[in-house]
């Protein structure tokens, strides 16, 4: 049974891309891009990956985030991710990536993006794997200039763009921006539908 789930085609949905980054690579890129991190060795950030709650994970996952800097380690992390897709017959996935936290870090929007776009695209010639990119944004972040610029940046690399929800404690506020962004999507030659249910605010823009 284990082999026959095993090879089964599947779909990979609400994965969020720096949150699959392994503590070897961690480790390493991290020393490759001078931050310092507050494990000693590989084994001791190893033990650190079980995780007893949520917090636990989160901390891990900005540690992640922090060592992200060049094009190269954006690359490197989505083309691992899809390495161990195509190991399990993932055919078909759809990930979140979270710009604003790696621009706070001073890494430039177009290099998040190009990493992961690159790596995307390969996984798409070397194994078949379709994928769907999604910007994941905190509501408390967002500034209409920049995430304009990183909404019309990413749909002139990639012909299909779906917009993450945004938790939201004021929708309203953000509605008029967000019908700009769809607005945006459709002038790129793409539909759209924009959905607000439970405090967040989503957009989708499909083929």
């Amino acid at each position: 049974m284990k082999g026959f789930i095993s090879g089964l085609p599947k779909v990979e949905l609400h994965l969020h891309i720096e949150g699959t980054l392994e503590p070897e690579m961690l480790f390493t890129i991290a020393q490759k891009n001078g931050v310092t991190l507050p494990f000693e060795s590989i084994a001791a950030l190893r033990d650190a990956y079980q995780f007893n709650d949520l917090q636990s994970f989160l901390d891990l996952y900005y540690w992640g985030a922090k060592v992200l800097r060049t094009e190269q380690d954006f690359y490197d992390l989505t083309f691992a991710y899809l390495e161990r897709c195509h190991d399990e017959h993932v055919m078909h996935t759809e990930i979140f990536f979270d710009p604003q936290s790696h621009m706070q870090n001073g890494v430039a929007f177009a290099t998040v993006l190009n990493g992961i776009d690159r790596a995307l695209q390969e996984g798409k010639v070397q194994w078949g794997i379709s994928s769907g990119l999604i910007l994941c944004f905190y509501a408390i972040l967002v500034k209409p200039r920049p995430l304009k610029r990183c909404v019309r940046h990413c749909l002139t690399k990639r012909k299909s763009l779906l917009l993450a929800w945004i938790p939201l404690k004021s929708v309203i506020r953000l509605k008029n921006l967000f019908k700009c962004l769809r607005w945006r999507v459709k002038q790129a030659g793409q539909r759209s539908r924009m959905r607000e249910k439970k405090g967040r605010l989503r957009i989708f823009g499909v083929h």
